[in-house]
């Protein structure tokens, strides 16, 4: 049985040697690097990068809680269930296999260009919408990152990294009706799932 990564170092080549997190990193790079011969910064750009932090930890919260947990639909002797609820549950059912912490491969496949459609639809200029692009994309790789090293045997360094690790960890081993925030953990003391007895 293969030990699991401790250091930072090795869990960030554990984590790059998956599909998923390649493909948000080139995203990233790219969306920079152009970003960089366009327009100067504007007030647009900071915008933008206000609505993706104010969005980006609601969304988490919202997805985790209503789509990623999502109950089976029962009808009679049918069972349906969506394939993000199925692979969380197994997800679940074995938090330390890493497999199974980071996206599937084939969802960024499908989720990237979807994602470039909108911001060039919905951004005023390519300057902004490669903003967007760069920093929505930065947001979901943060994610992965650090979802991903939360279920290893890595120690935080930082006091909130470590609050993040001991409430998502208690989602998974104390009560999986709680905790659903990850990069705010306050999110879910906000929205009435968190537990006062965590709170420090």
């Amino acid at each position: 049985m293969t030990k699991p990564p401790r250091s930072a170092g090795e869990v960030a080549r554990s984590f790059f040697s998956y599909g998923s997190p390649r493909i948000l990193a080139l995203q990233l790079v790219g969306a920079l690097v152009v970003r960089v011969f366009l327009d100067r910064p504007s007030l647009g750009d900071a915008i933008v990068l206000g609505a993706v932090a104010v969005y980006w930890p609601l969304q988490e919260w919202v997805l985790h809680r209503f789509v990623l947990h999502a109950r089976p639909i029962r009808l009679g002797s049918f069972v349906w269930e969506t394939g993000a609820a199925r692979s969380h549950r197994r997800h679940h059912e074995d938090p330390m296999d890493p497999k199974a912490t980071v996206l599937h491969v084939w969802t960024i496949v499908a989720l990237v260009p979807l994602h470039l459609v909108f911001w060039m639809a919905v951004a005023p200029t390519r300057a902004i919408a490669c903003t967007g692009i760069a920093a929505l994309g930065a947001a979901a790789l943060a994610y992965e990152w650090i979802h991903f090293s939360t279920h290893t045997a890595y120690r935080p360094r930082t006091r909130w990294f470590r609050e993040v690790k001991r409430r998502h960890l208690a989602h998974h081993y104390r009560d999986p009706s709680r905790w659903f925030a990850f990069a705010v953990p306050a999110v879910d003391d906000w929205l009435g799932t968190g537990d006062p007895r965590m709170r420090r």
